[in-house]
């Protein structure tokens, strides 16, 4: 018998492997020219926090070669040379090893290793320098820091530098997935950082207007609302504003927004739930109404409109104004959860997709043109058990976002099983671990990311706790139809 560990398919490529000199980040280089003292090109390089300088003749002249710390202490210090008297040119070392951006990281290791050079210039197309990478920067990139992300994302002072921060986090995700990190954490830690990108775009967005006429607050909807991000990401977002007489003013934001997260690199939602949609952008009081149709007359529009605001959560930013979203939102889930019908509604959602099981327990797949089996994931497992675990959150006037602490609160407070409560929780991390690792995967080979997973890819141990993970979603299933008198309802 095999290893689970040695099956097809779950080995995964190491994401460093595919990373390019692009998604690192280069320190600005720093310039001397040939007939420049040493001291004078030394306290340029301390000025600029940097070990290096690129030498060239004038402002767009060619590169030379590079001056670096070691070249002040072994030819100048040690060699007992007056530094304030010695040109840049009689000490520097010639020559320079370059990089492109497209170029692919371990192609410039191996070109370090094999000249035995600890730095790389990296140039762009026309060949004008854009800075310098060391062998840190690019010892760094392969377990890239999260701390390192949020302060450079804090920092970002520009959308280009925003984009490039964006960029980095795919990689962070990447290797953490390929690392086996579990999904409550990746999810907990992309959607943290999807929040920070948000927020700071936000803030560059309003430093682009005249001052905000009233207050504000942008609030995240569906999987990023529960802090259960993942690589298949497109942008949910909504945007509630005070007074309803300044709509136009907001409606700029909106659309100034919406365009700038879209370059960045977030897909736009295939049903345009973001900021420059006016269905998105609605005052408090409109928000209000909104949920309070839904709740009165709960149609299948409704019923995904609750869907959504069940998951809000306001973005948390030094933009906006930080007492609107939590209270729109605790007026929000108020209202839905005190109308019965629409819970019923909202509950026969959750049981519209059975698990992909067969008549005796076995994994349902469907198959390709190919003879391949596949299961779709989402359809049948996580959406199932997401809507259900929101269902009775807001049954029970619970405030948790995320699946796993509305199911753990509901057993808590004796509506689910404590087993029941940790068995869906064990489930629901597995099917969530299937499908961003598959995601990974498809991105890797340059596709987009689904939610299908193939199970003869799978070892036996995993399959089995697949095939467990969506019985046990299916008694689940069961549950919300009888608490839910979901047979009335046809």
């Amino acid at each position: 018998m095999s290893d689970e560990s040695d099956a097809p398919g779950t080995q995964l490529p190491d994401p460093f492997l595919r990373l390019r000199m692009a998604d690192v980040p280069a320190r600005p280089p720093v310039f001397a020219a040939p007939g420049d003292s040493v001291a004078e090109a030394a306290r340029r390089m301390a000025a600029a926090g940097t070990t290096a300088a690129l030498v060239r003749e004038g402002a767009d002249g060619p590169l030379l070669g590079i001056l670096t710390e070691r070249d002040v202490l072994t030819r100048v210090a040690a060699a007992g040379r007056d530094p304030g008297r010695t040109p840049v040119t009689l000490v520097m070392t010639r020559g320079l090893l370059t990089a492109s951006p497209d170029e692919l990281l371990i192609e410039a290791f191996s070109r370090m290793v094999r000249h035995g050079v600890r730095r790389l210039a990296l140039l762009d197309a026309a060949g004008a320098p854009l800075g310098l990478v060391g062998e840190g920067e690019l010892l760094a990139a392969r377990g890239e820091s999260p701390l390192a992300l949020a302060a450079d994302i804090d920092a970002a002072a520009d959308a280009e530098t925003l984009a490039r921060v964006f960029r980095r986090l795919g990689v962070l995700a990447a290797r953490s997935i390929a690392e086996g990190i579990g999904s409550d954490a990746v999810g907990r830690l992309i959607s943290e950082m999807h929040d920070r990108i948000m927020a700071k775009a936000w803030e560059q967005t309003l430093a682009e207007l005249p001052p905000a006429p009233c207050a504000h607050c942008l609030l995240v909807l569906g999987s990023q609302g529960r802090r259960e991000q993942f690589l298949a990401t497109d942008l949910d977002l909504a945007l509630a504003y005070a007074d309803a007489a300044r709509a136009d003013w907001f409606a700029d934001l909106g659309a100034r927004l919406t365009r700038r997260l879209l370059d960045l690199g977030f897909p736009p939602c295939p049903s345009r739930i973001m900021p420059d949609n006016s269905d998105w952008r609605r005052s408090a009081a409109g928000w209000r109404d909104l949920a309070d149709e839904a709740a009165d007359r709960p149609d299948a529009p409704a019923v995904v409109t609750a869907s959504l605001l069940a998951d809000m959560r306001p973005l948390q930013a030094r933009a906006g104004d930080p007492a609107l979203g939590p209270e729109l939102r605790a007026a929000i889930l108020e209202r839905l959860g005190k109308s019965s019908i629409l819970l019923k509604f909202m509950a026969r959602e959750a049981v519209r997709f059975s698990p992909p099981l067969g008549l005796l327990g076995g994994l349902a797949v469907r198959r390709d043109a190919e003879g391949r089996g596949w299961l779709d994931l989402k359809r049948g497992g996580v959406f199932a058990l997401a809507q259900g675990a929101k269902v009775l959150a807001l049954d029970h006037g619970l405030t948790e976002a995320g699946t796993c602490p509305r199911l753990r609160r509901l057993a808590a407070l004796g509506a689910l099983s404590a087993p029941l409560a940790e068995g869906l929780c064990d489930a629901w991390d597995q099917l969530q671990t299937l499908r961003m690792r598959a995601q990974a995967a498809a991105l890797g080979r340059g596709e987009a990311p689904g939610n299908a997973i193939r199970p003869d890819l799978l070892g036996a141990l995993e399959r089995e706790r697949l095939r467990a993970a969506l019985k046990l979603l299916a008694e689940f299933q069961d549950l919300l139809y009888e608490k839910y008198g979901l047979r009335l309802l046809g």
